[in-house]
């Protein structure tokens, strides 16, 4: 039987029920229909089989023995006929690395490098992962340069931008296994394949009722988790039906629960508040306050003193606030001085993890329909609840005017610190998300097959920020004294429209000045600034029709050539809307927005081709090939004028005009795979690939205009000297994106000595030439001889113009080896196995901006294990590895995991970052009973399989050390790092087979 799977119909103009309706009346309907088949008639097929099996049976095609692998090549070949680097994680190693969850075994193999994870999103899928998803970024290419595959089938973005997929929403226990593909795969999946592939294929191929049940807690508290499932599958009248059913919850973990130096989530003291006034070079404090003879004095006091006394006065920059000091305190109340240190009371109420339940589903149906037809039918689904609390209300560094009547260092002052007489900020999410295909598959003839395949996968996110502060007039009544008048910039103002205002004209800017807003007290009451719960919402949709034709060609000396030849259209919508910022600043296509609302579609055609060719083979051999095989691929990807439309109910929904098409994009792929004796195999393989521009790129409309106050550019005369000018800004979306494209090749090695028959060696040099990257370039200090891409002098305006919006332009070159051996053998005393895998990079180099003839933009930037700098890409450990040690005997298993990185240092603005990941041991112990079992077990337990792990068994964590360049001095710690986060934890499942009652 040869069936493709997955399913679904077109049900855009069909009003969409809740998806606990859909889930609730497949899955129950399912169960219900195995249920109505009497006993007698099952006698009756049993009796209708055997006799079959008495006739002879109509000869049709059978599927090869050999394990088919289905990813990278639409072939349906076996491993040792790919020419790319394939990994493979069947049931053994996915119980064997201890994890629980898909993302988090996913995040173990050595390639798969700054992942978003549970709070963190990736650069296109927001700083806070308000939808608690988590993607996979092979190579640390990025999330979105890595395809995402469900049973050979691509499946829908997510998240509140769109344009990466969560593999999260796929419960490990429907997983029999996983296959990655670390080369490019365009030619063969189109977009999104640059870093490599991950295909999960969900498990079909089993009998009964299985009941799944798990518990998981800490070794120090603060969170558990727990899971239960059930798996059924049954044959009815020639049709197989199976659901699975999982919920999983997590309390989420409170920050105050582990070590501060660890998982610091507030940068800020509470309840005292913390002052300064920052900052100069290298983030250096001014002085606050002066101590003389034991008193401590302001800034007007300090400048009353004589030049004798000033000399011996100290200086003090940074200052505690005693709790309850307000504005009628006195700076003699203030007894710490420096910076502060917080205590695990300053970080309760913030979400290192976020409280999580979701509930998980997956039914499907497939059968044989004739000798030559097969039908396969698939629906998956999830709703998920986040609870992402985020601390206490806080001030992070607003300026209180040096004159306001509140504020008693008669000095302009900086204030941090946590307000816990208001209410707590968080942000709940409910996510829906709905899967479904339909795939025929069937023969023409013994030679040549087919497959037809539909689907639609949806999800939609609601997200509430419950409890935002204003921030925007705390910081207007904080900067305000209430006597001195404001200043007001107008833009688009022309002199004479200035003047009719009342303004004064210069340089281009419009200055008005109007009267002070009232001053506002930071230390007294602010809960008039805690508004309305604020929206975020986004509608993710994906429709795909695939069809394909491959067969047998005809024979050569090697072998029998096969090929293929394919159609596919996909359409991809991106409704997305939010009144807050969701992005990182200056790393997000909507960064500098709070408030949006953008629906976008886009569709494209591809036709497609591959060939596989034995040119040698035992048939043929000669000396030094005892095997040659040359598979080639080709794709043409033709993408549609997206379709755009920006909502507004007060003006109008508006559309950009004649928003150009991204046009068609070719790639192709060669690969060849030698063998030069039987224990050798020698594979090359070259890819091009691209990833076509997000419709998240097309959020915001595009505007045009003079730039903001102070926010020109500054140019470098010929004698040094820096000249301030406004500038022309093009900002918003960029709907004239190309493509971005890459060319990836690999050699790698495979042995397998036959005087070690049980050694596997594999090794893969890898190479990586990634162009045309979009990237937003922020120069501020232009040579006007060495102007990067995105400025220039426009003759007609007489103005310099910059593009600050994202633009095709920076460049990526990475190199790395990646080594894989595996060794088995069978004793007496047991089987033993070890797999060891590790990842080295040797080259990787980001390019901001090849064409500038700048240094500071052409230059590579190289961010393994240290980079100077700030890139979207981060810095890249330059080794990983990931080792397994099993033995197995009459049902018992012990597995050992151990996981490594190496260090990284990132340099930035004066500041050296180093932090060492954490080298993580787990230890897996299960238990199958069955057969000659090494343990008794009751009889009503056949077949169950008890596990026991613990991971993280030496209870540590990633350590982050901050360093001044200047000073050497420890810096304190602000922010928390992508690192396994939850100490030594235990683990108890329990998966039972049950008798179908049917």
């Amino acid at each position: 039987m040869h069936l493709i799977g997955k399913v679904c119909a077109d049900t855009a103009q069909v009003h969409r029920p809740s998806l606990y309706q859909i889930w609730l009346a497949i899955f129950i309907s399912s169960l219900l229909l195995m249920s109505n088949v009497s006993l007698a008639q099952e006698d009756e097929d049993e009796e209708e089989i055997e006799a079959e099996e008495l006739e002879d049976p109509p000869v049709v095609p059978q599927t090869p023995i050999e394990e088919v692998v289905t990813t990278g090549s639409r072939l349906q070949q076996n491993p040792g006929e790919l020419a790319g680097q394939l990994v493979v994680l069947d049931e053994a190693a996915i119980r064997a690395s201890g994890e629980v969850t898909l993302e988090r075994l996913l995040r173990q193999l050595p390639q798969n490098l700054n992942p978003t994870t549970e709070k963190f999103g990736s650069r296109l899928n927001t700083s806070l992962n308000v939808t608690g998803g988590s993607t996979v970024n092979l190579r640390g290419l990025g999330s979105e340069s890595t395809l995402i595959l469900v049973d050979g089938k691509r499946i829908g973005y997510n998240g509140l931008l769109g344009g990466v997929t969560d593999v999260s929403a796929i419960p490990l226990a429907m997983v029999e296994r996983i296959e990655i593909v670390l080369d490019g795969a365009s030619a063969v999946y189109g977009s999104d394949a640059v870093g490599g592939v991950v295909n999960i294929i969900t498990r079909k191929d089993y009998e009964g009722i299985e009941l799944d049940i798990g518990y998981d807690w800490p070794n120090q508290a603060g969170y558990d988790e727990s899971r239960i499932g059930v798996n059924a599958s049954q044959m009815l009248e020639g049709w197989r039906f199976r659901g699975s059913y999982q919920r999983s919850m997590h309390s989420g973990l409170d920050a105050a629960d582990r070590e501060i130096t660890i998982l610091q989530q507030s940068a800020f003291p509470g309840p005292q508040y913390d002052v300064r006034f920052c900052c100069g070079q290298d983030g250096e404090s001014f002085p606050i306050l002066y101590v003389l003879d034991g008193d401590v004095l302001t800034l007007p006091e300090y400048n009353a003193l004589s030049d004798a006394d000033k000399a011996r006065a100290t200086t003090i920059t940074n200052a505690v606030l005693p709790e309850g000091f307000n504005e009628n305190s006195s700076v003699d109340e203030i007894t710490e001085f420096g910076l502060p240190m917080w205590g695990a009371a300053t970080q309760a109420g913030y979400s290192v993890l976020p409280e999580r339940t979701s509930d998980n589903f997956l039914v499907g149906v497939d059968k044989d329909l004739g000798e030559y037809l097969s039908v396969s039918a698939q629906l998956r689904g999830e709703l998920r609840n986040i609870l992402n609390l985020q601390g206490y209300q806080t001030l992070v560094g607003e300026s209180l005017n040096g004159r306001s009547p509140y504020n008693p260092f008669d000095r302009t002052i900086h204030l941090r610190g946590q307000r816990r007489d208001l209410p707590r900020p968080y942000m709940e999410t409910e996510v829906e998300s709905l899967d479904m295909s339909v795939d025929l598959s069937g023969y023409f003839n013994e030679q040549f097959d087919w497959e037809l395949s539909v689907g639609r996968a949806t999800e939609e996110s609601n997200s509430l920020r419950q409890n935002p502060l204003d921030r925007d007039s705390l910081r207007i009544g904080m900067g305000s004294d209430g006597v001195t008048p404001i200043t007001r910039f107008l833009f688009g103002e022309t002199a004479e429209s200035c003047a009719a205002k009342g303004g004064s004209f210069s340089f281009g800017l419009c200055r008005i000045s109007e009267p002070p807003p009232p001053a506002l007290n930071p230390f007294g009451d602010l809960s008039h600034l805690i508004g309305d719960p604020l929206n975020a919402n986004s509608l993710n949709e994906t429709f795909r029709l695939d069809a394909l034709v491959r067969g047998e060609l005809f024979e050569i000396p090697g072998g029998t050539v096969r090929a293929l030849v394919g159609w596919s259209t996909n359409t991809v919508t991106l409704e997305s809307s939010a009144q807050f910022p969701i992005g990182i600043v200056d790393s997000s296509p909507v960064s500098d927005v709070a408030n949006y609302n953008t629906n976008a579609e886009r569709t494209n055609s591809a036709v497609y081709a591959e060939l596989s060719a034995p040119l040698v083979s035992s048939e043929n051999d000669i000396p030094w090939v005892d095997s040659l095989n040359l598979s080639l691929s080709w794709r043409n990807d033709d993408y549609e004028e997206p379709s755009i439309t920006y909502i507004d109910d007060i003006a109008g929904n508006t559309s950009p005009d004649n928003v150009p098409a991204p046009g068609a994009q070719d790639s192709w792929g060669v690969g060849l795979v030698w063998g030069p004796m039987e224990d050798l195999r020698v594979k090359a393989s070259y890819q091009s690939a691209f990833v076509a521009p997000q419709l998240n790129q097309l959020l915001r409309p595009t505007a045009r205009g003079p730039s903001a106050p102070f926010r020109g550019i500054l140019l470098i005369e010929p004698n040094g000297v820096f000249r301030f000018t406004p500038v022309i800004v093009i900002e918003g979306g960029n709907a004239e994106l190309r493509p971005e494209t890459a060319d990836t090749a690999s050699v790698s090695l495979e042995y397998s000595p036959f005087f070690i028959p049980a050694l596997q060696l594999k090794v893969t040099y890898s190479d990586v030439e990634y162009m045309d990257r979009i990237n937003q370039l922020s120069f501020f200090l232009i040579d006007p001889d060495n102007l990067p891409t995105n400025t220039y002098y426009s003759e007609e305006d007489d103005m310099y113009v910059q593009e600050r919006r994202w633009i095709n332009v920076s460049s990526i070159e990475r190199t790395g080896v990646d080594m894989e051996l595996m060794y088995g053998r069978s004793t007496a005393m047991g089987d033993f196995d070890i797999h060891f895998k590790r990842s080295v990079i040797n080259l990787y180099q980001y390019v901001l901006d090849p064409n500038a003839t700048a240094d500071d933009a052409s230059a590579p930037i190289s961010v393994v294990g240290t980079t100077d700098g700030s890139t979207i890409l981060g810095v890249v450990p330059e080794s990983s590895m990931n080792g397994t040690f099993s033995w197995s005997h009459r049902g018992v298993d012990v597995n050992v995991d151990y996981q490594t990185r190496s260090k990284t240092i990132n340099q930035f603005v004066g500041v050296t970052r180093i932090y060492k990941p954490l080298s993580q041991w787990d230890l897996t112990i299960s238990y199958l009973m069955e057969g000659n079992a090494m343990f008794g077990y009751p009889n009503f337990l056949e077949g169950s399989r008890l596990t026991f792990f613990v991971n993280n068994f030496h209870d540590k964590f990633g350590k982050t050390v901050t360093f001044s360049n200047n000073t050497r001095l420890p810096l304190e710690q602000t922010g928390t790092d992508r690192s396994p986060i939850y100490g030594r934890a235990f683990g108890l499942a329990l998966k039972v087979p049950l008798e179908s009652p049917f």
